[in-house]
């Protein structure tokens, strides 16, 4: 089959904003996911002569480990157009999403050539629509969501319309987070095939009491229940097997203040949520870390109700 040639019709540069993301948020396994003030900012040009993808920012080594072809922000323009000739494409990473540790480093990727690809071809099609393209390719939507739509998410599937249902919902300016990232890694696919396929009845409805509670806390921006409500029966306690020192971690965020706490993610970062005490918070999880021989450092950031951004 003939590939197209790319148009010179197309802008000389795309310049797209594509933010972190934590999925499952405690006890919303596979189904409810929050956007973060942190982002990759990607610069894509089509005048290289061969496909390019130069990475800058934190973890340039990780994200250099990626062979171009298979990176996500290729994979996601094919994604909308096979055709399309990827060899003038040129990719500036400005990467501020930590690789591979719970913060949706994948999802951001694959969510920015998706919008790219969009934008490369006649084939407009709506944000519902990238969602579900990404989650289809994901497997999971809590972190695809987010990323297109900003906010805290909840992504439920339609059998009967088969289709992705997805409400936001937007999130107080005051509302911190405080992340403690270890400078080890966890992928997503090997800690997935770790869960086990059936749930204890007891389980699911810890889970689903929760997840009720965790909603309400988001929508009445009361967070006086939310260290309840992210507490997790399905997926948590099964993966800290992998770095079970990085549960102190968060026990440690606990007792200093935190709202709440969760494991990002598959992990392995933690996430810990607050209106005030950050440095205790800052500290206690450091100082946690510090006694369990775990190195790694502290992100302080926010919500983001703002999802992928064309700039």
């Amino acid at each position: 089959m003939r590939r197209k040639v790319v148009s010179m019709n197309y802008p000389k540069k795309i310049s797209i904003k594509v933010p972190a993301s934590t999925g499952n948020v405690g006890s919303g396994f596979d189904c409810v996911g929050m956007a973060m003030d942190i982002w990759n900012e990607i610069e894509v040009s089509f005048n290289a002569q061969n496909l390019t993808i130069e990475n800058q920012g934190i973890d340039i080594e990780k994200y250099q480990q990626i062979v171009p072809e298979d990176n996500f922000i290729i994979q996601g323009i094919r994604a909308i157009d096979p055709d399309v000739d990827i060899n003038k494409i040129r990719v500036i990473n400005n990467n501020r999403i930590p690789f591979s540790i719970g913060l949706g480093s994948s999802a951001a990727a694959l969510c920015a050539g998706l919008s790219i690809g969009n934008l490369l071809t006649d084939k407009k099609i709506n944000e519902e629509e990238l969602t579900a393209k990404a989650i289809n390719i994901e497997g999971h939507p809590d972190n695809a969501s987010p990323c297109f739509y900003g906010g805290l998410t909840i992504s439920s599937f339609d059998q009967s319309e088969k289709k992705w249902i997805t409400r936001k919902i937007d999130l107080p300016e005051d509302l911190n987070i405080v992340i403690f990232v270890p400078n080890f890694t966890s992928a997503t696919k090997e800690s997935r095939a770790q869960l086990p396929s059936k749930i204890e009845r007891r389980d699911v409805v810890h889970n689903l009491s929760r997840v009720a509670l965790l909603i309400d806390c988001f929508i009445n921006k009361d967070f006086t229940l939310l260290k309840h409500a992210t507490q997790d029966s399905i997926h948590q306690d099964v993966r800290f097997k992998n770095f079970p020192e990085m549960k102190s971690v968060l026990s440690a965020a606990i007792k200093a203040g935190a709202l709440g706490a969760i494991l990002s993610g598959s992990g392995p970062a933690i996430m810990a949520f607050s209106q005030g005490n950050e440095f205790t918070i800052n500290y206690e999880m450091e100082e946690s870390a510090r006694k369990h021989n775990i190195e790694g450092n502290i992100i302080l950031t926010r919500p983001s109700n703002k999802g992928v951004t064309i700039t």
